[in-house]
């Protein structure tokens, strides 16, 4: 042990004097830390040095004690450490999501059933078990308008995980459209532990990568289911704890992928046991589950807790009311949940809509009474939901009425979160909001301008006040404004009963009117015209003189025509022998001959 502490120590811890290590090993004995045996308090005392060295205080007792605590509990990884391997952002992400998954009037709809299952529920409808089948039916129960005013989360199946709405949207992205929080359920199979009944749930050994692929595909939080019976000789002890241990160990897994564990113990109803039996199993179960999450160091505040009702058995002889389960519900919570962790969502555990609205909202009216009960208690149902709503598949010759579905899903929403709040009264179903939240997303992108616009409120308020004088002037004024239009309007009546036959001889008068607008024009254009006139007159008798004396020497012309006919026939031989005189030049030129 000594070598081992030495190997991860500084190699400075040596320069420590022995009167540090006396004051050390003094203050490590009487700290709770120590474990016993000389192993452990070497161990201690070296740690002690290593933390004391160089503090500036050594001797201080409290100073040195607090740093052997510390470096002990690092070293030592105590138990009940509360996450802090895990950074400041990632505790912050984690609490996030649990105070959105815990928003009060909201629940979560569990949807994590897998092929097999589903496709039981189907077949008893006359539905056929395929894919795509279940994929228009999971839409269903994601997309119907107004379901965001009553879900925080949804539960989804791995095989839903990757599939996709008629839009090619993945069903995670989906969801958070819509302001609701997608998770899936991990867990692989329940296995019998051999030669009990007892049950423990596999798919521990992978659950980190599982986790990871989840994550990048838009999960947010997990849900780890540990069914438990009570039978005459069960759950034993060996059963509680190594489920109770299990879950643990996945929600530690979970925080450290980033994902929020919903931790759910599930005490089944089969059985005949009584009330009173049945909170003393679930006391003993969930004392053992946070007993083990602490142990494990699991980061309370990041996690949710799921789980059964407070029932008794299916068998049971004694019919309790609704009251008293509420009240025996309250006690378990009250005597063994954290105040860490924000929410309590219950499962519906085969009972029918009306039976889990009735048990939950008598257990939120409770919870009102008594007070001193920090938790969000609401639902997250699977049957309870769905099985109204596969029944309507029936007789529909295979097909799935989704139409009929969404409607009646939304009406089931609207009575479950009456119940988160105890408000539902049987008999008289709640109003159902069937438009999509986002009035609220944008009320709230508002809430800035609708502060700056108060802010301003005072000065537009002083504005009005100054100009309330003139207001009160303008007032006064209008009776007098008032009596001056009535004495006009007899006035105006007249005017009104004249237009009529003014209009009309107006209309006559136009024709004279564009006929006089004209006539200005065409005597100015005449006045333009009259010099031209009496020139073109004046200048006539000259052109027929000129005419006249012209007369004689055409004539002469006409005669003298043939002759310039007959001189101009004679000439053109010589312009032909003018034409070829530069031919013969050229040829004279050829041959050498002087022109």
């Amino acid at each position: 042990m000594d070598a081992f502490v030495a190997s991860r120590l500084p190699a400075a811890t040596t320069s420590s004097t022995p009167q540090h290590a006396a004051t050390a090993a003094t203050h490590l004995r009487q700290s709770p830390l120590r474990q016993g045996g000389t192993a452990s308090l070497t161990a201690g005392v070296l740690l002690a040095l290593c933390s004391a060295r160089g503090a500036g205080r050594p001797n201080h007792p409290r100073a040195a004690r607090r740093r052997a605590e510390k470096v002990v509990r690092h070293m030592c990884h105590r138990n009940c450490h509360g996450g802090e391997h895990l950074s400041p952002e990632r505790k912050r992400e984690l609490e996030a999501i649990c105070e959105k998954i815990a928003t009060p009037g909201k629940g979560i709809t569990a949807t994590d059933e897998g092929p097999g299952t589903i496709g039981d529920r189907f077949e008893k409808v006359g539905v056929e078990n395929t894919e795509e089948h279940r994929r228009i039916y999971r839409q269903m129960l994601y997309e119907t308008p107004g379901i965001n005013n009553y879900l925080s989360a949804a539960i989804l199946d791995p095989e839903t995980m990757y599939q996709k709405d008629d839009e090619g949207v993945p069903f995670p992205e989906a969801l958070e459209k819509r302001g609701i929080i997608p998770g899936v359920k991990p867990h692989l199979k329940v296995y019998e532990l051999p030669g009990t009944k007892d049950t423990v749930m596999q798919g521990l050994d992978s659950l980190a990568v599982r986790c990871r692929e989840y994550k990048a595909a838009g999960a947010k939080f997990a849900k780890w289911r540990s069914p438990l019976q009570i039978s005459r000789f069960g759950p034993t002890k060996m059963a509680i704890e190594a489920n109770m241990n299990d879950l643990a160990r996945y929600a530690l897994i979970c925080q450290d992928e980033g994902l929020v564990p919903i931790v759910e113990p599930d005490i089944v109803m089969k059985g005949d046991h009584d009330l009173e039996t049945a909170v003393a199993v679930n006391v003993e179960v969930q004392a053992t589950l946070y007993k083990a999450m602490l142990d494990h160091g699991v980061y309370m505040e990041g996690t949710i807790l799921k789980t059964n009702l407070v029932n008794p058995g299916l068998s049971c002889d004694h019919d309790y009311s609704v009251e008293e389960i509420a009240v025996a519900n309250m006690m378990v919570l009250r005597r063994v949940m954290p105040t860490a962790i924000r929410g309590v969502n219950f499962l519906s555990g085969g009972q029918s809509l009306e039976g889990a609205a009735a048990r939950l909202n008598a257990l939120n009216k409770v919870k009102k009474r008594l007070g001193r009960m920090p938790w969000n208690i609401s639902f997250s149902w699977s049957w309870a939901l769905q099985a109204p709503l596969l029944n309507i598949c029936k007789g529909q010759g295979g097909k799935i009425p989704l139409k009929e579905m969404s409607e009646l899903y939304l009406q089931e929403l609207a009575i479950a979160s009456a119940a988160a709040q105890g408000t539902y009264q049987e008999g008289f179903p709640p109003d159902v909001i069937r438009e999509d939240e986002k009035k609220d997303a944008e009320a709230k992108k508002d809430e800035p301008k609708k502060e700056e616009e108060k802010k301003e409120e005072p000065k537009k308020d002083a504005e009005a006040k100054k100009e309330e004088p003139k207001k009160e002037e303008e007032k006064k004024e209008e009776p007098k404004k008032d009596a001056e239009a009535k004495k006009e309007e007899p006035k105006k009546e007249d005017e009104k009963k004249k237009e009529p036959k003014k209009d009309a001889e107006a209309k006559k008068e136009e024709p004279k009117n564009e006929e006089k607008k004209e006539e200005p024009k065409k005597d100015a254009e005449a006045k333009k015209d009259e010099p031209k006139n009496e020139e073109e007159k004046k200048e006539e008798p000259k052109k027929d003189a000129e005419a006249k004396k012209d007369e004689p020497k055409k004539e002469e012309e006409k005669k003298e025509e043939p002759k310039k006919d007959a001189e101009a026939k004679k000439e053109e031989p010589k312009k032909e022998e003018k034409k070829e005189e530069p031919k013969k030049d050229a040829e004279a030129k050829k041959e050498g001959v002087p022109a």
